[in-house]
């Protein structure tokens, strides 16, 4: 029992106590049909100590009854094996009980059954649940006319109506504690399906960063190894740029990863203009003073990939961006590329554009690229 004990003990710890809850009631109210057999008890010819004795069982068997209302009416069949097993306990004391009683009750004894229906429905599989209530209502016709005793039709009827009544009730609760863990499976999965979208939506900014940054840094040191000897001073300045970029390139990813800022249009359209130059691509770039937009930290994501794929696969000679409060347009000249249709930095930008409310379009064959971001709400 000291499992029990340790049940009882965390009930009474927990500020939802079934007491406090009152679902138990449901359960105790049955306690009225105790009035048929304490009546056949007194109207007994027995003597004054077996009644006594009759009344002690009867109030132990309400007692334990009512207990295990408490302790188990919350919890349905599949516990941990602690507690089923106390169950079974309580469903045994029950049981001796009854037993206890039937020389001195006879038949009247079967006026007990509902409360043992109602605890094997609260503790056994649903097939035991309705082998035992058919047992019981045989029993109930079946054993006063083997021992001689008269039959109560009213207390096969009674039995027989609690009996249907607590298999449908633990039908609609399994139903119920179906349906709650179907929703709570949901709820879980929209959670794990939320994580997965988080990461892939920071797996795209970092994508879009460093794909931008790297390509801008790559371009620059190869220049810069280029002017070393022809133009040292010019050689410098774009290693000073590299730096600046590696530097700009860590503080945006520890800010994208951490969700602490996005990048802004005006920043982007500066860093594609050196990034195109360096990489020997005229670049036809608005002022970024200009610039004006609600949809400029779209926009922003849109350029860098844009541009990055221009300088890396394009082959590109000049690069023309366009920028309206509604689209973005970056076209160039080259040759055109499968990657730039399906490569991986796109997909995302498209999934992120998608997101946004707008849709990205992009066009490209052997007389250039269009990428075209077109935004039909508001960012």
């Amino acid at each position: 029992m000291g499992a029990l004990r340790d049940r009882i003990d965390r009930i009474a710890a927990d500020d939802r106590m079934p007491w406090r809850q009152w679902r138990w009631a449901f359960g105790a109210v049955w306690l009225i049909f105790l009035v048929y057999p304490i009546s056949s008890l007194i109207a007994s010819d027995h003597s004054v100590g077996v009644k006594s004795l009759g009344l002690v069982f009867i109030g132990a068997f309400g007692l334990v009854y009512v207990a295990a209302c408490i302790l188990f009416m919350n919890n349905g069949p599949g516990v941990d094996v602690d507690t089923e097993r106390s169950r079974w306990v309580f469903a045994g004391v029950l049981v001796a009980l009854v037993l206890a009683l039937f020389p001195i009750l006879h038949e009247a004894t079967f006026g007990l059954a509902g409360f043992l229906m109602a605890i094997i429905s609260f503790i056994a599989p649903r097939r035991l649940q309705v082998a035992v209530i058919i047992a019981l209502i045989v029993a109930a016709w079946v054993v006063p006319k083997v021992l001689g005793w008269s039959v109560d039709f009213g207390v096969v009827a009674i039995m027989a109506a609690i009996g249907m009544t607590m298999i449908a009730m633990r039908a609609v609760s399994e139903r119920e504690s179906a349906r709650a863990e179907m929703h709570e499976r949901q709820r879980e999965l929209d959670a794990e399906l939320a994580v997965v979208a988080e990461r892939e939506s920071v797996a795209r900014d970092v994508h879009d960063i460093l794909g931008h940054s790297l390509t801008v840094i790559s371009v620059k040191t190869e220049l810069a190894g280029r002017l070393v000897d022809r133009d040292p001073e010019r050689a410098k300045a774009e290693i000073a740029e590299v730096n600046a970029l590696t530097r700009a390139a860590l503080a945006e990813v520890r800010t994208t990863v951490g969700r602490l800022r996005t990048p802004d249009l005006p920043s982007a359209l500066a860093s594609a203009g050196s990034a195109l130059r360096a990489a020997g691509i005229t670049a036809d770039l608005p002022d970024p003073a200009t610039v004006s937009t609600p949809n400029a930290t779209l926009f922003a994501w849109v350029l860098r990939e844009s541009v990055t794929n221009v300088v890396r696969h394009s082959g590109a000679s000049s690069c023309e961006v366009t920028v309206t409060p509604e689209t973005l347009v970056v076209r160039d000249d080259g040759q055109g590329s499968p990657l730039l249709t399906f490569g991986n930095g796109l997909r995302g930008l498209a999934e992120r554009v998608d997101a946004a409310g707008g849709r990205l379009e992009v066009s490209s064959d052997s007389c250039g690229t269009v990428v075209t971001a077109t935004m039909t709400e508001e960012n």
